[in-house]
């Protein structure tokens, strides 16, 4: 017998060519070409799962026979299956499951025989449903008890792991007909150059009625081959038309006919009972009932469904061998009349972001993200109290976080990112100094939500700092892999070329969750699983501090000014309704009789640089200049409110302590006391009254509603966004610079 060798490099050795069985296993080494393996023994080991309680009852060293009875192309699809994922680094195999699965094909071969006349020639002609139910029976008749729920379900991701690699690598069946459609196994499929959903599969098996299975194959596959679909749209279809469109035709009997009827009036009275379905609590999963936006997706794409195939009768019927597709009418394009329907809203996600403080607190809980798993990592909490995390092993998710936070990329983007990509900026050389504030390189990343758009920023040296030690952590870790992305997934490398999934990601933020009671200043908990708030708050950020517009919008990636334009709407509403919340008071701590909103139009009016004060607002007519110098606590046209409480009592301060050196000054130089009848020290009595009065004032609000008073007119400030975000972008860069271990 050959000796096992360790798998090709994976970056030299090229995806398997799809084909005939013999193409396939004519590929398959001589030392794996039986299922018996030295399952404890390397090379085998790489690819079974160590189980204790199977080792018990199995020699370590004697070699596990996984032969069923059966056909021999039977054990043979196994070998190459078993061989295929060692080789492509698809997957570990529990040897308990494979155990149970070879015990259980002579019966569901038996079945297959029975149900259809003829011996199955190979796995790929079983239905994996029926597997898995045989299964079952054999648990049942060897243990005297049903299966456990997990073990169904275990068994039934190896019945279907097995069967899929079987159907499309080793059979040119097209890969429209097969029942599962999944990027990772058949790269005939048509996708984008990057897909983000790459890990999710169609699944058209369990569709009923067959009409409408065989309607979704047809509509679905031209709508990919034809780029009207992006793939995570068309699963989207075939996920929410299956469930729901498929439920309401079962259990209205109709089974057979996919028109349902060619009468109009008929037909219109179906689906409004189909809509009156949609709107019930019986095609609700997680909540009562469907939202009213869901409802209306679910609408269009029954709509979009019916449409295509009237549009492609002909078509349709010859594919889907169903004739009666040749029969459908011009009244299945308006399935509901206009006063039914669907009325999609634009959806637009709610603008929250992180306030400053609560992100410089999260960012400190990246450490327990990163750590290595069990290992211990001391935290100080905001109130000065110490605590102790275990590590959660995800040193990734915590550098794919942060550069979110940095860089406001949305997850996509991120976890999509080339393994190098940075691109240098012409003429600019990488500094030496680690300035962290010197743009040293464009990022490029993958745009996938909209098209048309530049899909590079500008970074700076702590973002391609970051980005070097994921480089450096994927060499150490991988040695002998060659990744085409930067992340990876937490298993199944599947060669480096595929990026790590969103869902394991947010999985690993989850636990991060689960970890902390970190709380904004409301009470609600900070959830590191929302992640597009790093976007907002980067937006809001760059807002803040007087980005011009359209450059937000660049390096936001906005094809139009739109959505961009929300975001500063946003701000806008968010400060005026601030600015508003607090009652203004004048010189001297007297009311003010100008309207709070009156105030705030003229502040935004007079927002020129000779207008802003650091103790409130000025409410001179905006074509008015000042001359009375540094004379605001005094002036008729002054106004403060509590948010600059602080900075009042700081003058305060300030003036008294200048007062005091002042006198001391002239005592030493004179010998003499500097009277009260001086006029600058009359001038400063006069504003030091004044602050007392405004000071007391603000402080009797015990409510914290505000009050009106003289304070400084900077008639551009953002009393509550511009605090809160301020600094969210050099915390992450501060965090982004510390130093980490190496294990990270």
């Amino acid at each position: 017998m050959t000796t096992p060798t360790d798998p090709p490099a994976p970056t030299l050795a090229p995806a398997p060519a799809l084909g005939s069985w013999a193409t396939q296993w004519a590929q398959v080494p001589e030392a794996w070409r039986r299922p018996i393996y030295a399952i404890y023994s390397a090379p085998f080991d790489q690819v079974f799962l160590r189980n204790q309680f199977y080792l018990q009852a199995h020699r370590a060293g004697a070699g596990h026979d996984f032969t069923p009875e059966a056909p021999a192309r039977f054990g043979d699809e196994i070998a190459w299956w078993v061989w295929t994922c060692w080789d492509q680094q698809l997957r570990k195999i529990e040897p308990s499951l494979l155990a149970w699965l070879t015990r259980t094909l002579p019966a569901a071969i038996a079945e297959h025989r029975a149900r259809t006349g003829r011996a199955p020639a190979s796995i790929a002609d079983l239905d994996p449903n029926a597997v898995l139910r045989q299964a079952v029976l054999t648990f049942q008749r060897r243990n005297m008890r049903l299966p456990s729920a997990g073990s169904r379900r275990n068994i039934r991701h190896v019945i279907e792991h097995l069967h899929l690699w079987v159907s499309v690598r080793c059979t040119d069946t097209p890969w429209w007909e097969h029942d599962i459609w999944d990027l990772r196994t058949d790269p005939r499929i048509p996708r984008r150059d990057h897909e983000p959903r790459h890990d999710t599969a169609v699944r058209l098996r369990d569709i009923e009625p067959a009409w409408l299975r065989e309607g979704l194959r047809f509509w679905l596959r031209s709508a990919l081959t034809y780029d009207l679909l992006v793939w995570s749209s068309a699963a989207d279809r075939a996920r929410n038309l299956g469930s729901q469109l498929g439920r309401f035709a079962r259990d209205h009997g109709y089974h057979d006919d996919p028109l349902i009827s060619t009468d109009p009036d008929q037909l219109r009275t179906v689906f409004l009972d189909y809509l009156e379905y949609l709107r019930s609590p019986a095609a609700a999963t997680q909540s009562e009932h469907l939202t009213a936006d869901t409802v209306a997706t679910l609408q269009a794409q029954t709509q979009a469904f019916y449409t295509f195939m009237h549009d492609n009768a002909a078509d349709a019927a010859t594919a889907t061998a169903n004739p009666r597709w040749r029969d459908i009418t011009l009244t299945h394009t308006a399935l509901w009349s206009p006063l039914h329907a669907p009325k999609q809203r634009r959806r637009e996600r709610e603008l929250t972001w992180y306030a400053t403080a609560d992100l410089q607190r999260m960012l400190t809980y990246l450490d327990v993200l990163a750590a290595p798993a069990g290992h211990k990592v001391v935290l100080t909490k905001a109130d000065g109290t110490i605590t102790v995390a275990a590590g959660l092993g995800d040193p990734q998710a915590a550098r794919i976080w942060l550069l979110q936070a940095l860089t406001g990329r949305r997850a996509s983007e991120i976890l999509m990112l080339d393994h190098d990509p940075l691109q240098a900026i012409p003429g600019q050389e990488r500094p030496t100094d680690g300035d962290p504030d010197t743009f040293v390189a464009r990022l490029r990343y993958q745009q996938t939500k909209v098209d048309d758009v530049i899909p590079t920023i500008l970074v700076v040296q702590a973002i391609v700092d970051i980005i070097t030690e994921q480089q450096s952590w994927l060499k150490t870790t991988y040695p002998d892999l060659a990744p085409r992305y930067l992340f990876l997934g937490v298993k199944n490398q599947h060669r480096g070329q595929q990026p790590r999934s969103y869902n394991t990601y947010r999985t690993s933020l989850a636990k991060l969750d689960d970890c902390h009671d970190l709380t904004d200043s409301a009470g609600r908990p900070l959830r590191f699983t929302q992640t597009h708030r790093l976007r907002h708050t980067r937006a809001t950020e760059l807002l803040n501090d007087g980005v011009p517009f359209h450059v937000v919008q660049r390096y936001l990636g906005h094809k139009s000014p739109e959505m961009t334009a929300r975001y500063a709407a946003t701000l806008a509403a968010t400060a005026e309704a601030e600015f508003l919340k607090h009652k203004k008071i004048g010189a001297n701590g007297t009311d003010i009789s100008i309207s709070p909103s009156d105030i705030y139009e003229m502040t935004q009016l007079g927002a020129r640089t000779d207008r802003i004060l650091p103790n409130g607002v000025c409410l001179l007519p905006p074509l008015k200049h000042c001359d009375k110098g540094n004379a605001c606590l005094g002036c008729g046209h002054f106004a403060t409110d509590a948010t600059h409480l602080n900075e009042l009592r700081q003058q305060h301060a300030a003036t008294e302590a200048l007062l005091a050196a002042r006198r001391d000054q002239y005592r030493r130089r004179s010998g003499r006391e500097l009277g009260e009848d001086n006029i600058w020290v009359i001038e400063r009595r006069r504003e030091l009254r004044s602050l007392e009065a405004i000071i007391e004032r603000l402080s009797a609000t015990a409510d914290q509603e505000a009050v009106s008073g003289a304070g400084t007119g900077a008639g551009r400030r953002l009393p509550l966004l511009q605090i809160q975000t301020r600094g969210a972008h050099q915390s992450a860069l501060d965090k982004a610079q510390q130093p980490r271990t190496t294990d990270q």
